[in-house]
């Protein structure tokens, strides 16, 4: 189990190291490098000039608007309060922002097992490429003369230049991103635990990833279980002998429990992470894995 208090974390300002715009971070948990499950999340911070292009990726992603408004064309607009599941190998974007936002992302290795590679390791690696093109407008430009795609998207860029081979992706369990107004869902009781009401969103991918909301009235108590986070969204009291607030952020492995008893009223996210033991076992048509253009 980890415990982070939000509040107490800086935020890094800055640009992107290979998108294009400023895009400042709150970095809460992260795992554990090159391992399977690995997994960063924090808060991210636009000030409206950041853009992203149309992109897939070997890893799994969930974000939800805290404030403004984030745009991906065709997928739809993230304003404040949607959910979004963004599915390892499905093409989502291009993303863009023109006000300031703020979203909490989780970004973590999904069903696949390919991992995530960690952000220490993909601003190493686009620096070092600097060396021999640049990052522009969310794509790596090579040099002329350097061997290689002319153009291609920095993210799967920087993936192959750290593994030195093409970047694969498993064939979707979801075609497409899937965004949630959890403005529109219903609060309803949460059997065996009187005081909390919860909105659920849902149980994703055959790893059984769940999301989900809880609501907790003063000395009510949320037992929670199971690989996830939960980032508290308001309200005040303690789980594990610590004391929670806006931006407590409590990760938990898988086998773990944490019960949290509010203080006063208290609203609470769960962000479910996969089950590792799942992710050991191999996907069907893993074979027909594809190379991103």
């Amino acid at each position: 189990m980890k415990i982070v208090q939000g509040d107490t974390v800086p935020i890094v300002e800055g640009l992107s190291p290979i998108r294009a715009g400023i895009l400042s971070r709150q970095i809460l948990l992260t795992g554990e490098e090159g391992s399977p499950g690995n997994f960063i999340f924090g808060l991210y911070y636009q000030v409206g000039d950041f853009f992203s292009p149309r992109h897939t990726h070997p890893f799994d992603q969930w974000r939800y608007q805290l404030e403004g408004e984030c745009g991906f064309d065709k997928d739809g607009t993230m304003k404040a309060g949607v959910l979004g599941y963004f599915p390892e190998g499905a093409y989502y974007g291009p993303q863009s922002s023109d006000a300031p936002n703020v979203t909490v992302v989780a970004q973590f290795g999904g069903p696949s097992g390919s991992g995530f590679l960690s952000n220490p390791q993909v601003r190493a690696a686009a620096e070092e490429m600097k060396a021999f093109g640049r990052f522009e407008g969310g794509v790596f430009y090579r040099n002329e003369g350097v061997a290689g795609k002319k153009a291609l998207d920095s993210f799967q860029a920087t993936y192959e230049y750290i593994n030195k081979r093409p970047m694969t992706t498993v064939r979707p369990q979801y075609a497409d991103p899937l965004l949630m107004d959890t403005n529109n869902y219903r609060w309803l009781p949460l059997d065996g635990a009187p005081g909390v009401d919860e909105k659920s969103y849902g149980t994703f991918t055959d790893c059984a990833m769940r999301s989900a909301s809880y609501r907790l009235d003063p000395g009510a108590t949320l037992r929670a279980s199971g690989r996830g986070i939960y980032l508290v969204l308001a309200g005040a009291g303690s789980v594990a002998g610590e004391p929670f607030r806006r931006l407590t952020a409590v990760y938990l492995e898988s086998g773990e429990e944490a019960a949290f008893t509010a203080s006063a009223a208290a609203e609470i996210l769960l962000l479910g992470l996969p089950e590792i033991a799942r992710m050991k076992q191999p996907l069907p048509n893993a074979d027909a894995a594809t190379v991103p253009a």
